[in-house]
């Protein structure tokens, strides 16, 4: 009995066996017949060697005594032998002056001989060292033989014989006594795999392919029975079918509620389902999937081919690479934004998301699940009862002015029929504007599109979704609630909401981009009519709000806000005037090290405005950066910054190295770099004197261009530091391979209102990941001596901020530099 219990070791060990002998036989016949080849080619080198030898000898004799009908008899000699491809031997000039063939004799080698090498044969001429190869992909042997170079003014400059010789008799042999001898081995194989296959059928297929019958009737209680198995595994298998077919008959009922469930759920959807089956090719497509492109349900066959012959044919290849992209496992999910082909001939814009559900054991991907969801049609303002022709507007063209305004005034309409609060949220794409410059227009325009199907797709059936800048989306979202707590609560999710649904990242032109967003939001009630403008400029402010940091990029309007405070758009307007009429000003904020000595100086602009008094950094540098004028402002610094240096070094001082601040957007144009060297070099600039500061969002796009332009500003001599390092605006993976002369922690790791042991504990990897990468870390906004206990104790390199010194102007840095006493506070 036990023996029957283990006769599944009858096909584990004779397939090993089986498997060994095949792999054996097979490998020693490849292998043996490699060794024969080579050895009977070797064998016939040797040969030629001796030959060759003696033919030297005679050639030289020969010509020495001027009988070169010598020279003639031993190729005709050579002749004989029929598998002598070619013989012949050659001058200096490469011209056949004796050959095998009488044809040949008096012409160039490179014309009539086809193994020829004119780099082989100066090579063997100049080294005097014979070249004998085997050629086994011509099935032949090539020689270079050179000649002495005794010559004589009587006689031709004979300097080599060169000779192909044909070995494929050789190799036929060889393979015909190798195969002879495999065929005598394999016979004996099959012999002994016939019976083992019997053997096997008998113990192990034949109950296995009994009981595969029977179990058509697996719901009979007595399907197995007369199933008679004399393996274990095969006693289990018919004992773990009876198990199934109880199991199945509790789980048919379960899988039939689950799946009116999932109809109920789907119908209830505008997107249309697909379900592709990587494995075998089978597509599933759901009804809505084929009414989206005009079809009924029964008109489309279920195959992948149709969906990929509806793609356009302008996009077709960036989809499938897309696609192919998720399968290979280098997105979590698949997304794109493309036309597919209507049955009436035209073609509809689609969001198109899928992700893998399934994987074999190896990993591989099986079976991936997603949707459709058309964004071409027109988002009309249906739900504020508008039925006119000028209410439509594309997702991805710019709102028209009258149409907005018409919306407002509606939606305060409604909100007071229906006495809810209704929430207009603008959104601010944050770093489209470098984004835009690094990868240019047209890739931009895939961005917006990408964007505007994922807000189409998401939001558009709670209100309107449209486009209402270059770089800004406007969605108004209604009834609310009645109650301003309870509304500010639900515009704020959906704000976040569309945060985070803009924040997934966009693969466009192998690029891979990651993009965030503001949102302002403003409630209405209806209970006041407000024009278009006022409710704007409120959005406005909120977008303002939540650039701040305890905001978390929502913001909803604040009515105690002074509505009248200076706005980016006229800041931009007043920008370009500030410095040609000396309003805007340099100040210089030290960097010092524990003992208060200066390592550099931060560059910082100052803006003292004639109306509004002093304008806040933060606020100017931000409305530049939304316009050009970002570029005229950081070269105006660079400038005022080299004549600074020209006049510190002019009055012996020795002059700190001086630390600017470089926008993103400004760092990816092309001109920079090379308008910054040149700069430089007129005016005689040490570049070891400048340290250019690089926000971590500068590697959101072109990681490899930016890398490139950092080495070549080291290159030329300046220093590079990364400013706000630890803020979470770069992956640390991006700086490899980037050497930086410091890096400037986030403000937000000292800040002492929130710090506590943790917090400690944070700042000291922080800034022992940063020293281990080899970088100085700068701790800036020190303000107290708390906050500089804790960074001396996490062994920051240098220092900076009002508790060592508030900005200078040119002339206190003059004496800063001059004065013996350092900064020191500690």
């Amino acid at each position: 009995m036990n023996f029957f219990r283990n006769l599944s070791l009858i096909f584990i060990i004779p397939f090993c066996l089986i498997s060994i002998y095949l792999a054996m036989a097979f490998g020693g016949y490849y292998y043996d017949s490699i060794e024969l080849k080579q050895q009977l080619a070797e064998q016939k080198v040797q040969q030629f060697r001796k030959d060759l030898f003696r033919m030297r000898y005679v050639v030289e004799s020969a010509v020495k005594e001027q009988d070169y009908d010598r020279i003639q008899k031993e190729l005709a000699l050579i002749s004989t032998d029929m598998n002598m491809m070619a013989y012949v031997i050659l001058d200096s000039s490469k011209s056949i002056h004796f050959a095998n063939h009488i044809i040949w004799q008096n012409s160039d080698a490179m014309n009539v001989l086809e193994g020829y090498s004119d780099e082989v044969h100066k090579f063997v001429v100049e080294s005097s060292e014979p070249q004998i190869s085997i050629n086994f992909e011509r099935l032949s042997i090539q020689g270079y033989y050179p000649i002495s170079e005794q010559h004589f003014a009587y006689s031709p400059s004979l300097e080599l014989i060169y000779f192909e010789y044909d070995i494929s008799h050789l190799m036929s042999k060889a393979s015909k006594s190798l195969l002879a001898k495999l065929y005598k081995v394999s016979g004996i194989g099959v012999i002994i795999l016939v019976l083992f296959c019997v053997v096997l059928y008998w113990f192990w297929l034949l109950p296995i392919n009994r009981l595969s019958l029977v179990a058509k009737h697996i719901d009979d209680a007595d399907f197995h029975a007369g199933i008679y198995c004399f393996a274990a595994e095969i006693t289990k298998l018919r004992d773990y079918l009876a198990q199934v077919s109880n199991k199945l008959k509790r789980n048919q009922k379960r899988l039939n509620d689950a799946e009116q469930r999932w109809l109920f759920s789907v119908e209830g959807l505008k997107n249309g389902l697909w379900d592709w089956n990587l494995s075998n090719g089978d597509v599933f497509v759901s009804d809505r999937w084929k009414e989206i492109l005009g079809y009924q349900s029964y008109e489309l066959d279920s195959v992948y081919s149709i969906w990929e012959s509806c793609l356009h044919r302008e996009e077709k290849a960036d989809v499938l690479n897309t696609l192919q992209q998720c399968i290979d496992g280098e997105t979590e999910e698949y997304e794109s934004v493309h036309r597919l082909r209507h049955k009436d001939g035209h073609y509809v814009w689609v969001l198109d998301k899928g992700k893998i559900v399934e994987w074999d054991e190896l990993g591989n991907p099986v079976r991936i699940i997603g949707s459709i969801t058309d964004v071409s049609v027109d988002v009309k303002n249906q739900h504020f009862e508008i039925e006119n022709d000028h209410a439509q507007v594309s997702i991805t063209d710019l709102m028209s002015r009258d149409t907005l305004a018409d919306s407002l005034y509606d939606l305060q309409v409604f909100s007071r029929k229906v006495n809810q609060y209704s929430a207009i949220l603008i959104i601010n794409l944050d770093n489209y504007k470098l984004v835009s410059d690094a990868l240019g227009q047209e890739c931009c325009d895939r961005l917006l599109m990408k964007i505007a199907a994922r807000l189409s797709g998401a939001f558009s059936s709670s209100g309107l979704v449209a486009r209402l800048g270059t770089d800004e989306f406007i969605m108004f979202a209604k009834s609310l609630g009645n109650e301003l707590t309870h509304a500010n609560k639900r515009a704020l999710a959906l704000a976040s909401e569309v945060r985070q649904l803009i924040g997934k990242s966009v693969d466009i032109a192998e690029q891979h981009i990651l993009i965030s967003a503001r949102v302002g939001v403003v409630l209405c009630d209806g209970g006041e009519s407000l024009t278009p403008q006022t409710l704007l400029a409120r959005a406005d402010n909120a977008l303002e709000l939540a650039k701040e940091a305890k905001f978390n990029g929502c913001a909803i309007f604040d009515p105690k806000t002074d509505e009248n405070s200076i706005q980016p758009f006229k800041l931009n307007h007043e920008l370009a005037l500030a410095a040609s009429q000396d309003q805007i000003q340099l100040v210089y904020q030290p960097v010092v090290d524990k003992s208060g000595n200066l390592i550099s100086v931060e560059v910082l602009p100052r803006w003292c405005h004639e109306q509004h008094g002093f304008i806040s950094p933060k606020k100017f540098i931000a409305a530049a950066e939304s316009s050009d004028y970002i570029f005229e402002l950081e070269l105006w610094i660079i400038d005022k910054v080299c004549h600074v240096l020209l006049q510190l070094a002019a009055s012996d001082v020795d002059t700190p190295i001086m630390s600017i601040n470089i926008s993103s957007r400004h760092f990816h144009q092309e001109h920079f770099l090379n308008t910054v060297l040149n700069k430089v070099e007129s005016l005689n600039i040490l570049p070891s004197k400048i340290q250019f500061e690089l926000n971590e969002d500068i590697f959101y796009v072109n990681q490899d261009a930016v890398k490139s332009k950092i080495n070549a500003l080291q290159h030329a001599g300046f220093h590079v530091a990364l400013d706000n390092f630890g803020a979470g605006q770069c992956a640390l993976h991006q700086l490899q391979g980037v050497r930086f002369s410091q890096v400037k922690l986030a403000g937000s790791y000292i800040e002492e209102a929130q710090f506590d042991n943790n917090r400690q504990t944070l700042l000291c990897a922080i800034v022992e990941l940063a020293s281990r990468l080899n970088y100085s870390v700068i701790a800036k906004q020190v303000e107290t001596k708390s906050q500089l206990n804790h960074l001396i104790h996490a062994k920051c390199s240098g220092y900076q901020g009002y508790l060592f010194s508030r900005p200078l102007s040119q002339e206190d840095l003059v004496q800063l530099v001059k004065s013996p006493l350092p900064l020191s506070v500690v």
